[in-house]
Parts: C-alpha cells; structure tokens; sequence
C-alpha cells in the first residue's frame, strides 16, 4: 500500500496521518469559507458499526479558519449502556431497544409524527442523552477549544424552530426537481437557514458493516432528517434521501469527505475493524466519492439496487454534476494500493 494520493476525476484519495497532512490536502475555496457547516456521522455509540470520533473530527476543525457549525439529529442509538426507557405502544409496555427490532420498527414506520415521544419523560430523557454522548466521547470540550457551535436538527424542529417551508420550497424548485414528499421542506432548521450560502460538509464515517453494504457521504445526509429513528423515511429510503439532499444542496455548497482514518469497521458480525489504515476520500461531487470508494473495496455500484443514485446517469446528476465510468474502473485497478484483500 504504497500510494499516499490518488485523483479519480474531481475526487481524491489520500492516505492522511495528521491534521498537517489534511491541511496541505483540503485547500478546496469551498472550504475556506466564511462559516462551513458540518455534519457527522453519529449514528450511535457502538465502535464496531463506527460513529464519526472526537479525534478524527478535530483534525478537520484544525485546518479550518472560518465560524464552525456542527449538526446532527437526534438519535436513539446514542445513548448509555443500561439505560432503558419504558413506554406504553398498543398497550404493551416496552422500551426504546424495542423500535430498533422488527415490531417495533413496523409499529414506527405507520407513525410520520413524533408528538407520542415528545410527551413524558422521552424528550428530556433524549436531551440527556445527548448531552452524555458529547462529554462522554470528549465532543464538548473540542467544540468549547474550537468555538463550535452545536446545532440539533431534532430539537430546533420540535422547538418549532423551522424555515418557512414555502421559501425552502420556492428555492428547491428553482434549481431541482420537486421533491416526493413536500414534508421535506418544513424539515429544516431556521438557524441552518439562515447561513444559507454556506459550505455544508458531509464528514461520514466510512464503513462496511454488511457484506455488501457501506455507508459513506451521501448516505450521511439520511441523518439530516430529524426522527430519532427514521423507519418512517425508510420505506423510501432513496426518494427520502435524494429529497433532504436537494434542500440542503439548493441552500449551501456541498462537499464531501469520508474518513477511514483511525478505523474502519468492515463487518458486525465477525466485529472485523480495519486499523489505522489512515484514508480519507473527498471532493465536491459526494456521489463520485463514494462510488469510487466503493470500487476501491470491490462493490459494483451497478448491483447493488440501493446504490443506485450513486450511477453516472443517476438520480443524484442533477444535484452533484454527472461522472465518467472510467474513474471507477480506474479505482478499481488501484484497490490493492488501498485496502488488504
């Protein structure tokens, strides 16, 4: 493994192992700008399914200049171990581990409305929560040494704190498609609004949790809409997707980085973690980022149904600007300067 970068079009590989190496790397403008958003991958607490950490995210803040804001919805993986919530569903008494199991997750995918968790303890239980995780894995202090501002999608919008959704409506319909469910629009927060014209990254932790199955950048958007657990969403997992993105991308410049740096988890079951292979990808084209990553570790983003956005002629060209073919196969060649077989 002997490449330290490599171009595949407008996206990069590099092998990175400090916030000095990161910085000669990303001198994109985008990222000079005067308030950059940034949004993690804080899917939970489990290192074997990987979470963006406090470690990898400081080497980012370390070579920014401009005001930081970081976002992240709610979620009901980010809790303490041992904690456990009760509540009544149906007239059985269950907990919040329950939604995460298959009649749970179906009793939520009949439910678009959370006002049944905003009622009782659940609510202030989350925010708790929430807390817990910043102190605990060290995010409170980086963004208190960093002057970062910490914005929750799920409480600005429960707070009642939205964008018009007429005006996010009007400026996505200027540019894109209309999205499939106009809740979409409402699902903004007016404090991220009102930075609009800001560069908005998706620093996504990159992982393989399934065989044939990754999470990189654009699947990191998914974690802009603001359930605690999204199986509502789920049921149209690319047309929910692709409609928070073009929110997002109508109002900021869009980048993408997905960071292998420290770990990689590359299967749940076997809790196989890839170690201190120190790569990151990114550019300003997130789908070409992840479908050449995904062609690094050998998935062929043509048989795999749920990447299909991700293809050249795919719904996400209008939104991130369309790719040639040849980079992927380029990238494909390379896997073995990348990753251990």
């Amino acid at each position: 493994m002997s490449c330290n970068v490599q171009k595949f079009g407008s996206a990069t590989v590099a092998r990175v192992r400090s916030s000095a190496d990161l910085k000669q790397l990303l001198t994109d403008p985008l990222l000079k700008a005067e308030t950059v958003i940034i949004k993690p991958n804080w899917v939970g607490t489990d290192r074997n399914y990987g979470f963006t950490e406090s470690d990898d995210l400081r080497m980012l803040l370390e070579v920014l200049d401009g005001r930081i804001v970081v976002t992240e919805a709610y979620n009901l993986g980010r809790k303490p171990p041992r904690s456990r919530v009760k509540f009544n569903a149906d007239g059985k008494e269950v907990s919040w581990d329950w939604l995460f199991k298959g009649k749970g997750w179906r009793w939520l995918e009949k439910r678009p409305s959370w006002d049944w968790f905003r009622e009782g303890e659940h609510w202030d239980r989350i925010r708790e929560y929430d807390r817990w995780f910043l102190d605990e894995y060290g995010f409170t202090d980086l963004f208190n040494e960093h002057g970062v501002e910490y914005v929750s999608i799920t409480e600005e919008l429960w707070q009642g704190r939205s964008a018009d959704p007429k005006e996010v409506k009007k400026v996505v319909e200027e540019r894109f498609t209309p999205v499939f469910d106009e809740r979409l629009y409402s699902l903004l927060p007016k404090k991220l609004y009102e930075l609009r014209g800001a560069t908005f990254v998706s620093f996504a932790k990159m992982k393989r949790p399934y065989e044939g199955v990754v999470s990189f950048t654009v699947k990191n958007f998914f974690g802009l809409l603001p359930d605690p657990l999204r199986a509502y969403w789920h049921q149209w997992f690319d047309e929910s997707l692709i409609g928070i993105i073009k929110v997002y991308a109508s109002l900021f410049d869009i980048y993408g980085i997905c960071e292998g740096l420290r770990s990689i988890p590359w299967c749940i079951e076997k809790k196989k973690v890839l170690k201190d292979l120190g790569i990151l990808a990114f550019g300003r084209n997130p789908a070409l980022v992840d479908a050449v990553l995904c062609s690094l570790i050998g998935i062929d983003v043509e048989e795999v149904s749920w990447l299909s956005y991700l293809k050249p002629t795919g719904p996400l060209e209008d939104v991130f600007g369309s790719y040639e073919r040849r980079h992927l196969v380029e990238a494909k060649a390379a896997r073995v300067d990348w990753f251990p077989p």
